[in-house]
């Protein structure tokens, strides 16, 4: 019996070759540096074609027409670059190649590289979680500005600021914005300005090349953003590639004259406002007194108010009724409360024992000054006192009868 023949087509074998590579996290999420050769530019459909080599070997790459937006530079022949994507391969025709997600002149590649370490320790920090940031003051009268000395920011920023809301005050505080040292005078400006405790810090710059901006990605910076008492926006002026200033900052604005609508109300608006508040608390007040008139009408109809003076009259005159009958009353209860305590003052004098005595009697006392009402309390000789009603008698018991 013959043996049936196993075989696969191509289109299995380069499907089963593109999982492998899709499934392969080496493949990844990875960064390549190389040169640049046969590029032609955007294709028809947007998308950017071209070849990575090296001394030895080439890859195909691709860069998709969404991800091109965020080139910030025309790459041409010859361009030593650093690409980051994944490997992937393209099963019509067999091979594979890098689909790329950024493509960077390598010295600019490594600064993005450390950008992007960076930036993910402080996400992992939470530097950049949004419940750390504060709420901006909305009537901002005292701002400071940190921008480059003699820069068109510099008079941007007070322009518009002052275009906006003319209360306010525009402090400008001229720092190095880009070279070794600009890291360092940036922090420097803004302690000051922290320590002086102004409404409103706005830091940044009128855009540049990515890598003019390298200042504004310093790690002592960001961590100073952070810890700055005063609400802060950036402003730095690069659309398509946010510094980490950008990302810790309160607010973010791409450039001078956004930073000056984040930061400040339009005056005209709030004149608008105001006036429609007005309106509003003027129809309220209005309505009001309309809704009082109408009840004061209520009850200057109703009939017991259209005869308040006789009303007023009738009552007082019940009163002045009743406090008649309560003065005859309370008369008369004094006058037979007066008579009880006469009458209990007289029985009280009548059982008076000296009273009595006075009369010619007399108490009989042993000599416990015990009172003798019986033959039988006493005995022959006993001493007895007799009790008149100025003095006693000393006498003692000769018999009994």
């Amino acid at each position: 019996m013959e043996k049936e023949l196993i075989y696969y087509s191509i289109s299995q074998i380069n499907d089963y070759i593109k999982v492998l590579f899709d499934n392969t996290n080496t493949l990844k999420n990875i960064y390549l540096k190389g040169e640049i050769s046969n590029y032609k530019g955007r294709n028809k459909s947007g998308h950017i074609y071209f070849t990575l080599k090296d001394s030895k070997c080439s890859i195909n790459a691709v860069l998709f027409k969404f991800d091109s937006y965020s080139l910030d530079f025309e790459p041409k022949n010859g361009d030593e670059v650093l690409v980051y994507g994944s490997i992937s391969s393209y099963p019509p025709s067999g091979t594979y190649q890098i689909i790329c997600k950024t493509i960077s002149l390598f010295g600019i590649g490594e600064n993005f590289i450390k950008k992007e370490i960076l930036k993910k320790k402080l996400f992992q920090e939470g530097i950049f979680a949004i419940e750390h940031k504060k709420d901006l003051p909305k009537f901002p009268l005292h701002i400071a500005v940190i921008t480059g000395k003699n820069s068109a920011a510099a008079l941007d920023f007070e322009f518009n600021i002052k275009r906006r809301f003319p209360l306010t005050n525009v402090d400008i505080l001229y720092s190095l914005v880009q070279g070794e040292n600009a890291a360092k005078d940036l922090i420097k400006n803004l302690t000051i300005a922290d320590e002086k405790q102004y409404d409103l810090i706005i830091i940044g710059r009128g855009g540049g090349a990515s890598e003019d901006l390298n200042a504004f990605d310093d790690e002592e910076l960001v961590r100073c953003i952070y810890d700055l008492k005063t609400p802060i926006i950036s402003a730095v002026g690069h659309e398509i590639n946010q510094t980490l200033c950008d990302l810790v900052a309160d607010k973010y604005a791409s450039t001078p004259t956004g930073a000056a609508e984040i930061a400040v109300p339009d005056i005209e608006s709030v004149y608008y406002d105001l006036e429609q508040e007005r309106n509003y608390l003027n129809s309220l007040v209005h309505n009001k007194i309309i809704s009082l008139e109408n009840k004061l009408l209520y009850f200057k109809n109703k009939k017991y108010f259209q005869n308040l003076d006789s009303s007023y009259d009738n009552y007082l005159e019940k009163l002045n009724g009743f406090k008649n009958i309560l003065k005859v009353r309370l008369e008369n209860k004094i006058t037979y409360e007066e008579s009880k305590v006469k009458n209990i003052k007289n029985t009280l004098e009548f059982l008076n024992p000296d009273n009595l005595l006075k009369k010619g009697y007399s108490i009989l006392l042993n000599k416990d000054n015990k009172v003798v009402s019986s033959i039988k309390d006493v005995s022959i000789k006993e001493e007895l006192k007799v009790k008149t009603s100025d003095g006693y008698i000393i006498s003692e018991v000769k018999g009994v009868e």
